[in-house]
């Protein structure tokens, strides 16, 4: 079907770090609207709207900037170290020059969860930079990795969340999506 990049992750818990991104755009949402109550609080004031202006717009515009650049800064964090090739039989993970396939017979449950937000329109057909893919064997193994959302192959226009779409209908375990 299609080949994605594996991404490495400084991090013991890739969950974690990616809920702190999230936890970075809820404030990046939130900033506006609380500078617009304080906008309206201090209208009880005797403040000119000259003022309030001069003082709430640089604000925004810090708060979001320095945002945006924590946020990115941790995408460029991730560094592709391997690829993994999502095929109708087979998943093929290959890191470095260890080549790893499963077989989808020997697969209990499959699950993509969604991990790093993206920061640019560019990088993401959807809405997500980077997904947790994790493989449950029937003998009881994990196996978990980030992956991109874009394909290496298709010229970029297939995402993982296509991809395991499509999987969920071919095959027989259970495939998870936690989007």
């Amino acid at each position: 079907m299609s080949h994605f990049r594996i991404l490495r992750v400084d991090h013991y818990d890739p969950v974690i770090v990616g809920k702190r991104n999230r936890r970075l755009y809820t404030v990046y949402g939130i900033i506006p609207g609380l500078i617009l109550v304080a906008f309206n609080l201090s209208s009880i004031g005797s403040m000119s709207y000259g003022l309030k202006y001069l003082i709430s717009v640089p604000l925004i515009i810090v708060g979001a900037v320095l945002i945006m650049i924590k946020v990115r800064k941790n995408n460029e964090n991730l560094k592709p170290i391997g690829e993994v090739e999502i095929t109708q039989s087979c998943l093929k993970k290959r890191i470095g020059d260890s080549l790893t396939e499963i077989d989808f017979q020997n697969v209990k449950e499959l699950t993509l969860t969604k991990h790093m937000p993206s920061t640019r329109l560019a990088e993401s057909k959807g809405q997500y930079y980077s997904y947790i893919l994790k493989i449950e064997s029937i003998d009881g193994e994990e196996d978990t990795f980030v992956v991109t959302d874009r394909s290496i192959d298709q010229n970029h226009k297939l995402s993982v969340l296509d991809t395991i779409k499509t999987l969920k209908k071919i095959v027989h375990f259970s495939v998870v999506i936690n989007v």
